[in-house]
């Protein structure tokens, strides 16, 4: 036997999973090439080229769940699988919420030309690739010379094909490519200082990627601009989280925001739909409709269909991440399980702009390690960034603490900036906050 697609595999998967007493199945199939390499001191340090194929398969039997996955594709292999994988689910307990998510939530699935494939990856050449990291070394090891330590440069790109087809009547396919090029610089400094900073920029479009002397020359003058990095001494003022950096404060509080830990009672956002949890001044979008986004779908991997979902809109909690498991056990509609684009509504200042206007603070470009409790809201992270005076850089900063409960910590937001970072699903600013503590010294 033999399948013309990907989707036709699903398909008689799906059907082999209910033929061997599953009541209900959803099954994915992809298929993903990868090509990395990287080089260091001029010579390639890490060369690997894969495809992988694989099938995943959820079944519902006699109100009981499981999920499975499999690389062996051939269709004898496939229905041994699948009767071995339903017989197993027959051990587990029984759970009333785990069912397929209702039909209804496939209507309505939008047709935008999302255009997330370029169609010029199977025309890139090995030479091409390698062309392009000898490119970004090169510019930095020019751009450093014997400032810095180490320089490593980065490439990959890859291409995926994905089908999920459920027994109640779903069927969807995507596909996308990624191209990403970047540098990871060390810095000499004082004693054992070794300070380091990166510069990645893609997307799904090769020319996504910018200059590849640009790439390196960036990594380079980010990571010998902390040379000489200090703490100063504990102060509370106004900070400045660099768009690269802000998506990090998103990730801080995304837990609170899971149908999961609502339902387990451990989110500092439960009971508070429709109450104010930040500065009128914040509002953020979940948006998997953007072109050329990097999170961008059609449908989510429940096949729920894709729409714009306001989560803060000047403030306000207005949604959660809510899958269909945790929406019956919650006594909610499903919204989506999983984030796509998170857009920040924009201010009308760039990060300098700010600088100006604020005169003295903190510009916050980096976050170092760090913890965020989703039942309590309490974070605290070390912060690598710089102080500015009378709006201009005057010097680096690192070992300090940024720590705070984030039902206090947003209301104290004062700026958003226009300035969004292009090169993360997270599409956020530049974010001011007065009245911040930062622990030093």
């Amino acid at each position: 036997m033999t399948f013309n697609d990907q989707s036709e595999l699903a398909r008689w998967a799906c059907s082999e999973a209910t033929r061997a007493g599953a009541n209900e199945a959803r099954v994915t199939v992809s298929r993903t090439r990868y090509v990395s390499l990287s080089y260091r001191e001029r010579k390639v340090e890490n060369l690997e080229e894969s495809v992988t194929n694989g099938l995943n398969v959820d079944l519902y039997v006699d109100g009981k769940y499981s999920g499975h996955s499999t690389s062996d594709l051939r269709p004898e292999a496939l229905t041994k699988f699948l009767q071995e994988a339903v017989a197993m689910t027959r051990y587990l307990s029984e759970d009333p919420h785990r069912r397929l998510p209702d039909a209804q939530y496939y209507a309505n699935r939008p047709s935008t030309d999302l255009q997330l494939v370029d169609a010029s990856y199977r025309r890139v050449t090995p030479e091409e690739r390698h062309r392009f990291v000898q490119a970004v070394e090169a510019a930095a090891l020019e751009a450093g010379g014997d400032k810095i330590i180490s320089t490593t440069a980065s490439y990959y790109d890859s291409i995926t094909e994905t089908s999920i087809v459920a027994s109640n009547g779903f069927e969807g396919r995507s596909e996308r490519t990624d191209f990403w090029s970047g540098a990871d610089v060390t810095a000499r400094d004082e004693g054992d200082k070794r300070p380091e900073d990166w510069w990645w920029e893609g997307g799904c479009y090769q020319g996504r990627l910018a200059d590849p002397a640009m790439i390196g020359k960036k990594a380079v003058e980010r990571a010998l601009a902390r040379v000489g990095s200090d703490k100063i001494a504990t102060e509370k003022m106004s900070i400045i989280v660099e768009n690269r950096a802000a998506g990090r404060l998103f990730n801080f509080m995304a837990g609170a925001l899971q149908g999961r830990n609502l339902q387990q009672r451990q989110s500092f956002f439960e009971g508070k739909l429709g109450q104010q949890v930040a500065s009128p001044l914040l509002s953020v979008v979940d948006d998997p409709l953007v072109v050329h986004g990097l999170a961008s779908r059609h449908f989510d991997y429940e096949g729920i269909s894709a729409r714009r979902l306001p989560i803060v809109e000047k403030g306000i909690l207005r949604n959660y991440y809510i899958d269909t498991y945790y929406g019956r056990k919650l006594s909610m509609d499903p919204t989506t399980g999983s984030a796509s684009n998170v857009v920040v509504e924009l201010g009308d200042k760039d990060q300098a702009g700010w600088m100006r206007e604020l005169g003295r603070g903190i510009l916050v470009t980096g976050f170092l390690g760090g913890n965020s409790n989703s039942s309590t809201g309490d974070f605290s992270a070390g912060i690598a960034g710089f102080l500015f005076e009378n709006g201009e850089i005057v010097k680096p900063v690192s070992e300090m603490n940024l720590a705070g409960n984030h039902l206090e910590f947003w209301h104290k937001l004062i700026g958003v900036g226009n300035d969004p970072y292009p090169f993360s699903s997270l599409r956020t600013p530049s974010l001011v906050f007065e009245g911040i503590t930062m622990a030093g010294a």
